[in-house]
């Protein structure tokens, strides 16, 4: 579908993580599809719609299964992922963690072409449309096999890779390792670099070509009024609103407002929108950073050069 049709889109969130044998304790667990279905059709009612899934491979807690039937019962559009996440959210046996890069990259690569591989066996196989991966705190403490599989499905495909950062720890040693894998850094987001609430190195990233996602608005620990905001109204000044990917990553269930919680999806409107508004945003732009950015490199096509 046309990049502009997705709409409103979260660009980083959680819709369902399955319980993992081994995993770690107090790892996020999401199973309450009623309570999701019933956000999901509230979002959409406000304007919202589409939602990036984040959990990355059938090991950790995704399902495809639950996301199409989640996406047909409520008429948001669901981008689903192949990928990895963080080895402590994984059984202790898995096997992805041992594979050489190019046998990874040939699982990752299974998933684009022949879906899911918790849905093959269905009617209807989900298919990925971006590749989301997890870095820790250093290049050298992260599974590097597995960044050189997903920088070869990305060269390979034209998939955009979503990648989960430590707080924006080592972001720099990342966008050069990815540099030196020949994928553009017009093919690369970077999550949660807003829990580093440093403007000059955003910037350079931005410039670079990097889409910067920033999910803290929910999150009073990280003092969103000192820094998340800050960062948007800066970003925004020095021209480079283009660059920003706005999101919620709503992966427990005390942020989901059908679980009891709060504010839930429909905070992308009455807290995000609204203090966008609030920082006299024109409404292109607010739509770019509520969509529109992370739409446009979820599509497979070259993004020309930032301003």
């Amino acid at each position: 579908m046309p990049a502009r049709d997705l709409g409103v889109t979260d660009a980083h969130s959680h819709l369902y993580i399955g319980p993992v044998d081994g995993g770690p304790i107090g790892a996020p667990i999401l199973t309450d599809t009623e309570a999701v279905a019933r956000e999901l059709t509230i979002y959409r009612g406000l304007g919202g719609g589409a939602i990036v899934d984040c959990q990355p491979s059938a090991e950790c807690g995704r399902d495809g299964r639950v996301l199409r039937d989640l996406s047909a019962r409520t008429g948001v559009h669901v981008v689903a992922a192949t990928g990895f996440h963080r080895r402590i959210y994984y059984p202790p046996d898995a096997t992805l963690f041992t594979l050489p890069a190019e046998h990874a990259a040939a699982r990752f690569m299974e998933e684009i072409r022949f879906g899911l591989v918790e849905t093959r066996d269905t009617d209807q196989p989900v298919f990925p449309g971006l590749i989301k991966i997890a870095a820790e705190a250093t290049l050298e403490e992260s599974p590097r096999a597995l960044f050189e599989a997903a920088a070869a499905v990305a060269n390979a495909t034209g998939y955009a890779i979503e990648m989960h950062t430590e707080r924006g720890a080592g972001v720099e040693d990342f966008l050069a390792f990815f540099a030196g894998q020949s994928v553009s850094p017009r093919r690369l987001i970077f999550c949660h670099v807003d829990k580093r609430p440093d403007f000059g190195l955003h910037k350079e990233l931005a410039r670079a070509g990097v889409i910067l996602e920033y999910d803290t608005f929910y999150r009073p620990k990280y003092r969103p009024q000192e820094t998340v905001w800050p960062l948007v109204r800066a970003m925004a000044g020095a021209g480079l609103a283009s660059q920003l990917a706005l999101a919620t990553d709503m992966a427990e269930p005390a942020l989901w407002s059908e679980m009891g919680g709060g504010p839930g999806l429909s905070g992308i409107f009455t807290v995000i929108k609204a203090g966008l508004e609030a920082l006299g945003l024109v409404d292109e732009t607010i739509a770019a950073l509520l969509g529109g950015n992370i739409a446009g490199r979820l599509t497979l096509e070259q993004m020309p050069d930032p301003a």
